[in-house]
């Protein structure tokens, strides 16, 4: 394949200032183009047909609906970029810090900065003031935009970086900081002034942090153009997506699907997004079941824990909506899930099971919205990708993409050792996977270091935890290597569960003996009333390790991508009494 001339192609689906000639050379994505990633999303979606369209809708905490349409979304834009402008005195090289939920303000929030073309970074709303202060010095923001009210402010922002906030509430603030709200946003009538500015496509665009349980976060940093175009691409491909789509990403905009699925990507293809402000209202079945029907849903495209979690509570097909396309984020997708997934909305295509990560911009494979179960089964991340020249190395098993893509990172903030950590030795990019293949499917069986070795026996966590939840008894499980002496590792289960522990302990032997063999038995098994698991839904085996080899331990490295901090503190107290 001719990447060059492949890309090339594909640069047509955006509006260019300067159209790209050469897609890739010296490492670099269409070096001699100019782009504003803002007339992409709203500008070109402003004709007469398209301007009163639905761009963004958008439910917050308490399931109250607003909705806006691409010239409302256009008009709160340019009078949020006037207030920056103003009152934050922007330069250049200003970078903005969002600190925010997926909300409207963290969407006009990211789309003045696409706009104005400001380095930004949006983190997560719950984070705690030691979280935040590691990613400000890192980031070293000039202004921080947060919806929090005046006691979150006081409790997790320092004194000293108070004087770069602006709010974005209704409320009324005490604090004499700097403040706005959508209806100050909607009440002015000034039209906008400032000329649209464009900018080279390798131009930093936004920062996103990136942890597990241990060591510091790392900022990923993404381009213009090369995002763009892939985010839009990637849609295409995968969802189908066009004008006529409406699509729920029930992600937080703290992550890659919340730039990429749930707002830059849709938008750009004058779309119809749905956002959440919790991905776990849709845990209301009666809530799930009207948007469905009020938003006409055509893309629901969701976590695999909250997929799980709507297994537990929802035995009843849902028949009446409009979906076309079911799509899974996060954690691998287990086949016995997707297909729960697929008959609950009556769904005959394979589940884009989406194969991503924050470093990749977007999707690098999966099964697409045309594709069949029986080519492509449920729990599958689609075929090979030769656009990607992906390989599996054939004695480590590792996934390796041996070519470059417009999406990939451009750098990682904290510095150059960190980025070249990516590449190895042939300079393949490193996605710190496992895969095999099975019938020309490609399954991710783990991360290279959940790898389990058991007496010679090499087998991935993953492909240990999909065989597990084979039994209806499993709701959720982690499997982890603890280092043996004798046996080189040996097998520990944490296990949510509805039976008692000698029933739970008799089905996962008999499983696991069943499939692997009797090595695979494993030293421990603990009943845990939930798992460890970011927002976007993956477990996190490195913490479940470190937690059982040194139960009273309070260090554990960074956990502020939890999604919920007290499940450390139990499972503390579980390994504490069983040893």
């Amino acid at each position: 394949m001719n990447l060059n001339k492949f890309w090339l192609k594909q640069a047509n689906l955006l509006k260019w200032l300067k159209k790209p000639t050469i897609a890739f050379k010296d490492e670099k994505w269409f070096e001699n183009s100019k782009i504003n990633i803002y007339e992409n999303c709203i500008l070109k979606n402003l004709s007469k047909e398209k301007c009163n369209k639905i761009a963004i809708s958008f439910y917050s905490l308490n399931k109250k609906n607003y909705k806006y349409s691409y010239s409302e979304i256009n008009t709160l834009t340019n009078n949020l970029e006037n207030v920056l402008r103003k009152n934050k005195k922007l330069k250049k090289n200003s970078r903005i810090l969002i600190h925010g939920s997926a909300s409207i303000e963290t969407s006009l929030s990211m789309l003045a900065c696409a706009k104005m073309g400001i380095f930004n970074c949006v983190i997560f709303n719950e984070l705690n003031k030691k979280s935040i202060d590691i990613r400000v010095k890192l980031f070293k923001p000039d202004i921080i935009i947060t919806r929090a009210k005046d006691e979150e402010i006081k409790e997790k922002f320092s004194v000293n970086l108070r004087k770069k906030i602006l709010i974005f509430n209704s409320l009324n603030s005490k604090l004499n900081l700097d403040q706005i709200s959508i209806n100050d946003l909607k009440k002015t009538k000034k039209n906008n002034k400032n000329k649209l500015l464009y900018y080279k496509s390798r131009k930093d665009f936004f920062c996103l942090f990136t942890s597990g349980s241990t060591g510091e976060p790392k900022g990923i940093i993404h381009s213009y153009g090369g995002y763009l175009l892939y985010a839009v691409y990637t849609c295409k491909k995968f969802f189908g997506i066009n004008s006529n789509s409406k699509i729920l990403t029930a992600s937080d905009a703290g992550w890659i699907n919340g730039h990429t699925y749930a707002l830059y990507g849709p938008l750009s293809l004058g779309a119809t997004t749905i956002i959440l402000e919790s991905p776990l209202l849709i845990l209301d079945i009666d809530f799930l079941k009207k948007i469905l029907l009020k938003d006409k849903i055509t893309v629901l495209y969701l976590p695999v824990t909250l997929i799980r979690l709507l297994k537990e509570i929802l035995n009843k097909q849902i028949k009446k909506n409009f979906i076309k396309v079911l799509g899974s984020m996060g954690e691998p997708l287990a086949p016995q899930v997707g297909s729960w997934f697929a008959k609950i909305f009556n769904y005959k295509n394979s589940i884009v099971n989406t194969y991503f990560q924050t470093e990749t911009a977007g999707i690098i494979t999966a099964p697409t919205h045309k594709d069949k179960p029986l080519i492509l089964p449920h729990g599958s991340v689609g075929k090979i990708s030769s656009l990607h020249g992906m390989i599996i190395d054939k004695k480590t098993n590792e996934i390796l993409l041996q070519n470059s893509w417009p999406g990939c990172m451009n750098s990682v903030i904290n510095g150059k050792s960190f980025f070249k950590r990516y590449w190895n030795e042939k300079k393949y990019f490193r996605m710190f996977d496992l895969g095999i293949i099975k019938k020309k499917a490609l399954y991710v069986s783990g991360r290279t270091d959940d790898v389990i070795n058991i007496r010679g026996h090499r087998i991935g966590s993953g492909e240990v935890e999909s065989v597990l939840l084979k039994s209806n008894h499993v709701i959720e499980v982690s499997a982890i290597a603890i280092p043996d002496k004798i046996t080189g590792n040996q097998l520990v289960i944490f296990c949510k569960t509805r039976l008692n522990y000698e029933s739970i302990k008799t089905i996962i032997h008999d499983n696991l003996a069943q499939y692997f063999g009797s090595y695979a038995i494993p030293k421990d098994i603990y009943i845990v009333k939930n798992l460890p698991k970011t927002r976007s839904g993956k477990i996190l085996r490195r913490l479940l390790r470190n937690l059982y080899l040194n139960p009273r331990s309070d260090k554990y490295g960074d956990l502020s991508t939890i999604l919920n901090k007290k499940v450390v503190s139990e499972i503390q107290l579980i390994l504490n009494k069983a040893k």
